[in-house]
């Protein structure tokens, strides 16, 4: 697949790996030039840009073409670039893209964690049981 057939726009995402370890990121295709670059959306993860211009990262790039439609372009450079003050993404390949699956693991879209309830899940259906009781037993008081 030739980046000139990339539909505009387009869902994508890119994957960035080093040392076994990887992360995934949403962007969309707003536009291509030359056969050879891709741009994009900014990628932000709690409101900051991630830059993607890291020495030693292994970068791909998978875009959806239709519905389970999917191709990747490995082994592209990633630069970022700012015109009329926004920010954008410039995804440079020196490939064609091949046909692939949609990546299973889910993109970042956070780096907060997640609180933990202060009251535990299992806390909550106790009391909820014994509301339904103590109600149970109110409208069987008032039947009576």
């Amino acid at each position: 697949m030739n980046v000139d057939d990339i539909p505009v726009p387009a869902m994508a995402a890119i994957r960035v790996s080093k040392e076994g370890k990887s992360a995934l990121f949403e962007t969309t295709i707003i536009q291509t030039t030359d056969n050879k670059y891709i741009y994009t959306m900014p990628v932000r993860v709690d409101d900051k840009l991630v830059n993607f211009e890291a020495k030693g990262l292994l970068k791909e790039l998978k875009i959806e073409f239709g519905p389970f439609e999917f191709y990747e372009w490995r082994n592209v450079s990633i630069i970022r670039f700012v015109e009329d003050g926004k920010s954008y993404l410039r995804i440079r390949t020196t490939t064609p893209g091949i046909k692939a699956m949609a990546w299973p693991e889910k993109p970042i879209t956070t780096m907060k964690k997640k609180k933990e309830n202060i009251i535990s899940e299992q806390a909550i259906e106790v009391m909820n049981a014994a509301q339904a009781a103590q109600t149970q037993m109110q409208t069987e008081g008032e039947n009576s």
